[in-house]
């Protein structure tokens, strides 16, 4: 749950900010308010409903190459961005809903709808393809596993999206110069950091010359991808903390009693998003920091148990793999690689053995949690009476025999299995 929580949030924040500070910075006359709301909405949920569409062909089909459709989607968001970026700071001081017409505002709204629809697909894309971790592999969509992960994944969504509605609100309330700022300052984390990535790409096709200072960009942006995170998020604060100090602090004198509530209202309405926007920023730096660290964490595996290596068998003692849980044993080979096998009881008369490794993850290994073997590599949980079975995620399998209070491997068969951990 909590991988999926920091994975979904640490996708969704971004398509969240951007789209909240795109859909704030709209100009429009009064009597059109509708019909750029329509198109806002119906942008919005194209730009999301293709991003699904690709998901998931690429989850199902092999019809999709990611890397292309980033690339090239990608570069026309950050056209998008840098055009609407020049577009707001075009418009100057000019109200944002206003009778007025001319170029200024039709090309921010503009720019503004096209970088939301690429918004949504590029920064989308990702978001709905972590779907896919949700539910184990071997598992069902409705097993106990498969349900903890989904709301680990929708409350991370749900938390960038109280987030971006935030910015969404606190933008509309502080000064043109301020809102411009603030703005500018979100999309530039945007930008910079899907600038160096997307040139990489490009000079890996030839397009452009490569430059050794894109490269340390982008090392420098791999490496700080945690702080990048934090800088939204701090953001979602900061905008809401600019509204509390810009705000009316008292009604003019000689307004009437409506008139003093309202605006002590609406000083009550900024301190309480403030405080609602303090919160979400103390939990997303919570989640992309410790969160982030307690999720990736990967778990150590168990130390390897005693065995005896006797002629043409290595042997283990029934009673110390008789307690139901997962054990660790290894094998020098004659090359010198260290052969590692897993037993566990299934029953009474019963064990399952395996290489601590499988086809699929390679010799990551195993452990025990909550009495269930986990997969190190890609967390799948294994059914205890599949392990000796080969496929999917199960540990590769190998021979067995029981005889004397022991169980034997043999040595001919663990020799064999030792290019498995080369």
């Amino acid at each position: 749950m909590l991988k999926l929580f920091v994975a979904a949030a640490e996708l969704a924040l971004p398509l969240c900010l951007l789209s909240a500070a795109l859909i704030a910075n709209r100009s429009y006359a009064p009597r059109l308010r509708q019909r750029v709301g329509r198109l806002t909405v119906g942008l919005l949920a194209s730009g999301t409903l293709v991003a699904l569409v690709v998901a998931w062909l690429r989850l199902e089909t092999r019809h999709v190459r990611l890397p292309v459709v980033n690339l090239w989607t990608g570069a026309a968001m950050l056209v998008a961005l840098a055009a609407f970026v020049a577009a707001l700071w075009l418009m100057g001081r000019r109200r944002l809903v206003a009778d007025a017409h001319g170029w200024r505002p039709r090309l921010l709204t503009a720019t503004a709808l096209a970088a939301l629809l690429l918004v949504a697909f590029f920064y989308g894309l990702p978001l709905y393809l972590a779907v896919d971790k949700v539910v184990p592999m071997g598992g069902t969509l409705f097993a106990s596993d498969s349900l903890v992960n989904l709301i680990g994944y929708l409350l991370g969504v749900a938390t960038a999206l109280f987030a971006g509605i935030a910015v969404g609100i606190s933008l509309g309330r502080v000064p043109s110069l301020v809102r411009r700022g603030l703005t500018t300052l979100l999309l530039g984390i945007a930008l910079i950091t899907q600038w160096a990535p997307l040139y990489q790409q490009l000079a890996t096709l030839k397009i452009v010359p490569r430059s050794s200072g894109n490269f340390q960009a982008l090392l420098w942006i791999q490496h700080h991808a945690a702080a990048i995170l934090l800088a939204y998020a701090a953001v979602v604060v900061v905008t809401s903390a600019v509204a509390v100090l810009v705000r009316r602090r008292q009604a003019p004198e000689g307004a009437s009693r409506a008139e003093q509530r309202l605006v002590k209202a609406d000083g009550l309405s900024r301190r309480r998003m403030l405080g609602w926007s303090t919160a979400l920023g103390a939990s997303l730096a919570v989640t992309y920091t410790f969160g982030k660290q307690i999720a990736e964490a990967v778990p150590e595996l168990s130390p390897i148990e005693p065995s005896v290596v006797n002629g043409d068998h290595v042997e283990v003692s029934l009673e110390l793999v008789g307690d139901g849980h997962l054990h660790r044993f290894a094998y020098a080979s004659r090359g010198g690689t260290e052969v590692r096998f897993i037993v566990i009881q299934k029953n009474a008369n019963a064990y399952g053995t395996g290489l601590d490794a499988c086809e699929i993850c390679g010799p990551s290994g195993y452990f025990e949690r909550d009495g269930k073997v986990v997969c190190r590599e890609c967390d799948v949980i294994m059914n205890t009476q599949t392990i000796g079975f080969p496929g999917g995620c199960n540990p590769i399998p190998i021979q067995h025999e029981i005889t004397a209070g022991k169980l034997l491997f043999q040595v001919a068969e663990l020799e064999q299995q030792a290019r498995v951990f080369r």
